[in-house]
């Protein structure tokens, strides 16, 4: 082979080789989306509960600050910034959810949507909601995935947009 052969053909296994990659980060990064989506749909319950509950103690923390020491100071605002932060994305999670279940009722596919409240928030195992819903598992998990691509991409942006 000739110096150019050979030139071309290492160029085009390079290019092969970061286009690959390209599309392993951006499966990766999907996943990661998806699965944070998923913990933070199956935690959304204990996370509002929680917040409910935080956001009347949060006026008590401000009350006893004067009778702290600096180390315990810092664990209260660390409460209270983690209680807002859950907060924020509590209330992020009831609007994204808001808008989906809208979306479907003006499509008329409010089954899928009280298909996908049923299983990831109150819950309930796929197979009872096929028999509630008069379908089959796997279509009960296609709604649920699907509903949880929406979220994510209402949740986290541009990035959610990926997903699709």
């Amino acid at each position: 082979m000739n110096i150019q052969v050979t030139d071309d053909f290492i160029e085009g296994a390079i290019r092969k080789a970061i286009k690959e990659y390209s599309i392993e980060q951006r499966t990766e990064r999907n996943r990661k989306a998806l699965h944070n989506t998923k913990l933070l749909l199956k935690n959304y319950c204990k996370l509002k509960k929680s917040v409910e509950a935080g956001m009347t103690d949060i006026t008590k923390y401000d009350k006893f600050n004067h009778y702290q020491s600096k180390t315990d100071e810092l664990y209260v605002e660390s409460i209270k910034r983690s209680k807002m932060r859950s907060l924020i994305v509590v209330t992020h999670i009831d609007n994204a959810l808001a808008v989906i279940k809208e979306d479907y009722e003006k499509k008329g596919l409010q089954e899928k949507y009280e298909a996908f409240e049923s299983c990831i928030l109150d819950e309930m195992n796929y197979d009872d909601a096929a028999l509630i819903y008069s379908s089959s598992k796997a279509s009960i998990s296609r709604w649920i995935n699907e509903i949880t691509i929406e979220v994510s991409v209402l949740l986290f942006g541009i990035e959610g947009l990926e997903l699709i």
